[in-house]
């Protein structure tokens, strides 16, 4: 019971600042730092570019993630100053869940998307979370095949999870090491 009302308590605890870095993934020189209100115009026209023309994300859902009272984590990745990629999470109780990842077409298949992941990882295991978890669309046959080599497990699908195409999802978790 106490490890349970601890694991709740954190997920109010205090935030955690991430520190800005220079990154290198697959030959080329990133930087990686936290996401700020500053950025939702750039991560909003990332998303059209990731998700041809659609916003999976309004603005005031960047909004509420990034002034969310739980403890979080969104992260970017910058190549030449523009945001190419990026992460978000949240801590709930024992688990940290992914609620958002992009990279730009153009950066796909680089490993970007793998770095991110571990660096979402790494934060879950600072914040003594027991599981990591996340939805993916069913046709999303790369970003599953990602998920599952980074060591996540389908536990279930979610029938008609996103509202545009009525398309079910597939609930993965991983967990902390």
């Amino acid at each position: 019971m106490l490890k349970r009302f601890r694991s709740a308590f954190s997920a109010f605890h205090h935030k955690e600042h991430y520190i800005s870095h220079e990154q290198e993934i697959a030959g080329k020189k990133y930087v990686i730092r936290e996401i700020s209100t500053d950025d939702i115009k750039d991560l909003l026209q990332l998303e059209r570019e990731v998700y041809a023309g659609e916003t999976p994300w309004p603005r005031s859902a960047f909004l509420t993630e990034l002034c969310s009272r739980y403890n979080h984590l969104y992260l970017c990745v910058l190549y030449q100053n523009k945001i190419v990629a990026f992460v978000g999470g949240r801590v709930f109780f024992d688990d940290a869940h992914i609620t958002h990842i992009a990279v730009h077409p153009d950066f796909q298949k680089s490993g970007i998307a793998s770095f991110l992941l571990q660096e979402i990882e790494a934060f879950a295991y600072r914040q003594r979370c027991q599981t990591l978890s996340l939805e993916v669309r069913i046709s999303n046959i790369d970003a599953k095949r990602l998920y599952r080599k980074s060591g996540y497990e389908a536990k279930k699908r979610l029938a008609n999870y996103y509202r545009k195409g009525n398309e079910d999802a597939l609930y993965m978790v991983k967990r902390v090491e």
